[in-house]
């Protein structure tokens, strides 16, 4: 997946919630709904969301330097993780307290054609931010969704992908709620609030979990670390792999580290084109390896160190 592609979705996400947010703000504020508020904080939330995953990808970009010998392709996680502990929990308990305001002073809601109007424009244009996002996401991985999210090391996409379903989800729950408001009590709305503060709890605690495995050093999935080995033993002069680690260096990036044990009567020259070989072999077969060391160790002498 490439950077191209991460920055597609999240530019299209910023233009869609920018829209959406400011025709949300205008209708909460002439109808004076509850829900629809909270929806527009939802929506303000998503496009700073948008903005920092941007900073995030520009920083990522910065040369190696002396301090960061690296890189600084792990900008992305951090910015990432500001998204999840400062906008969506923002949202969400702003979306809680508007809802629990207005459970203990109930409004009659205004315009309710104007609600309905906004709601419906809004899932539609949601729907097709959605399906830029999702259809980026999917070119990335064939596991179902939730498997998906958990594998994936596409921080960005899986931001813009869960934002989206948020909002999808939300703009539901607020049609629902208004409806409900409109023809039975005015709770509702109040109720709708609270329930899209409580849809954006639990995203932001999903969205955090995820960063938090990426930023400790999540490694490579067992299904790659297999093919590694595996194309490993089959050049007969490597006797044994003694270490084989993997970290997440930014989106879709590993650093590999490799310790193997080479035959004995194996010439300098000889052990450093072999090793070279299987860099090449394994960063053809595995496109995610971004930096790789392959250290010779005999393995009885690392055994007994």
């Amino acid at each position: 997946m490439s950077t191209h592609g991460s920055n597609k979705a999240i530019v299209f996400a910023l233009g869609g919630n920018l829209l959406i947010a400011i025709i949300k703000y205008i209708v909460a504020f002439i109808t004076g709904s509850a829900a629809m508020l909270a929806e527009s904080i939802h929506s303000t939330a998503d496009s700073f969301n948008q903005v920092l995953l941007l900073i995030g990808h520009k920083r990522a970009k910065k040369s190696p330097s002396e301090m960061h010998s690296f890189g600084y392709s792990n900008e992305v996680f951090f910015w990432s993780l500001m998204v999840a502990v400062l906008l969506f929990f923002v949202g969400a308990l702003f979306s809680i307290y508007e809802g629990v305001h207005k459970l203990i002073y109930p409004e009659e809601i205004k315009n309710i054609y104007w609600i309905f109007a906004v709601l419906i424009s809004s899932i539609f244009i949601e729907a097709k931010s959605f399906q830029v996002a999702f259809g980026e996401f999917r070119k990335t991985t064939k596991l179902p969704f939730f498997k998906a999210i958990k594998a994936s090391t596409q921080v960005s996409l899986i931001v813009v992908v869960l934002e989206d379903s948020a909002a999808m989800a939300g703009l539901v729950i607020v049609l629902v709620s208004t409806l409900l408001a409109w023809l039975v009590s005015p709770v509702f709305d109040a109720i709708g609030s609270i329930s899209v503060g409580l849809l954006l709890l639990c995203v932001a605690i999903m969205l955090i979990a995820e960063v938090k495995n990426l930023i400790v050093g999540e490694s490579m999935p067992r299904e790659s670390r297999q093919i590694m080995r595996n194309i490993i033993h089959k050049y007969r002069q490597i006797k044994h792999i003694n270490r084989l680690q993997t970290m997440v260096m930014g989106d879709s990036r590993y650093l590999v580290l490799i310790s193997v044990d080479i035959a004995d009567d194996m010439r300098g020259s000889d052990a450093e084109d072999l090793i070279e070989e299987v860099k090449l072999k394994l960063k053809k077969e595995i496109p995610e390896i971004g930096t790789i060391y392959i250290e010779i160790q005999d393995s009885v002498r690392n055994q007994a160190g």
